[in-house]
């Protein structure tokens, strides 16, 4: 379980959160959605450890997080790849750091690999790819450390409608294979009511609405009226900001 308490962000004069409180229940889904510069991404770094509040209190597991947390991985934007390294060793490359040994690297790399239909990309450099695959080969990076807190920013944002369901597709079948938290941040509206089983809405860093969102994960969802009902409730909150 995730309790953020009373969470204050500030960059000098610019306040990011003010007195953000939440919780997100262990092994569910929550998608972070608002305009831009309302807070969404420096709740998320903050939830990562990579950003110190001001004031308040963010606890994993009962846990107080004061840092960088082992069974926390992050999904950055721009996907976050060496462009010096090969497809393999970026996704080997936070389990070498973790002190694994090589025959294990291997043999998940590989499976990961394998499951991720990249295999046939292994030696290829993050230029040489398309950004769909870069995207599935951060995500396999993520999950290589079996977390059970997975946090993405933005993930599927430079991706085409096609590929970003594709994208959204893997992410919520690797959430089921593997029941971990997960709080993606993202302006897309369809994506938050696709992957969302609650669903935020932030104003100028503080939350203005939540929606409990039953057609999360459904099969063929996108296909239903009700899907976008969601997400015209979503864009009525959304317009409500402006």
């Amino acid at each position: 379980m995730i309790e953020i308490k009373d969470l204050s962000v500030s960059y000098e004069n610019e306040v990011a959160l003010r007195n953000f409180s939440l919780t997100i229940a262990k092994n569910t889904t929550c998608a972070i959605i608002g305009q831009s510069g309302c807070g969404k991404t420096t709740l998320l770094y903050a939830l990562a450890g990579l950003i110190q509040p001001s004031s308040g209190t963010i606890r994993i597991d009962g846990q107080t997080l004061h840092g960088v947390r082992k069974k926390t991985s992050l999904i950055l934007q721009d996907y976050g790849l060496l462009p010096w390294k090969r497809v393999w060793d970026n996704m080997a490359f936070p389990l070498k750091a973790r002190g694994l040994k090589a025959e294990e690297i291997e043999l998940k790399v590989s499976a990961l690999l394998n499951s991720l239909s990249l295999s046939e990309y292994r030696n290829k450099f993050p230029a040489e790819l398309s950004g769909g695959q870069k995207q599935r080969v951060a995500i396999g990076r993520a999950i290589a450390l079996e977390p059970d807190l997975l946090l993405m920013d933005e993930a599927s944002s430079a991706l085409d409608a096609l590929t970003r369901e594709t994208i959204q597709n893997l992410i919520l079948n690797i959430y089921k294979a593997q029941n971990l938290t997960l709080v993606l941040v993202t302006h897309n509206i369809e994506e938050a009511v696709f992957l969302g089983q609650r669903i935020v809405v932030m104003k100028q860093g503080e939350i203005k609405h939540i929606l409990d969102n039953p057609y999360f994960g459904l099969d063929h969802g996108r296909d239903s009226l009700e899907f976008y009902k969601i997400c015209l409730e979503v864009r009525r909150w959304l317009n409500e900001e402006a």
